[in-house]
């Protein structure tokens, strides 16, 4: 027979092991969405002072947001025009936070246990 208190315990430790997984996949969904903010930030001060392509410095930036995203996008590249970059990014922004809104919508039943 299994003791109350190890009962217990199991089911505790089982909802931290639950909440774990459920904030470190929360953070994988802002992780992305926080670089593309900067990035777009950064295109438009790049905008603001007359630049009209995003330098090639950048590539290997754009190479590890790619990396990070939950879901297949269209490459990112440097050498492009800003504003060309700038519609990537807020297209990708709007998927991310689509995803992020659609967890929110639909959460995992376990979250209220």
């Amino acid at each position: 027979m299994i003791s109350p208190l190890r009962v217990t315990n199991d089911e505790i430790t089982e909802q931290l092991r639950h909440r774990i997984r459920r904030d470190s996949e929360r953070r994988r969904m802002e992780r992305p969405i926080e670089e593309v903010d900067r990035i777009i930030a950064e295109c438009e001060e790049l905008l603001l002072v007359g630049r009209k392509r995003v330098p090639l410095c950048m590539e290997e930036r754009l190479r590890r947001l790619q990396c990070t995203l939950p879901f297949c996008a269209p490459e990112l590249h440097a050498g492009v025009t800003i504003v060309h970059l700038m519609d990537q990014l807020f297209d990708l922004q709007a998927g991310l936070l689509g995803r992020r809104i659609d967890r929110a919508a639909y959460p995992d039943p376990d979250d209220f246990e």
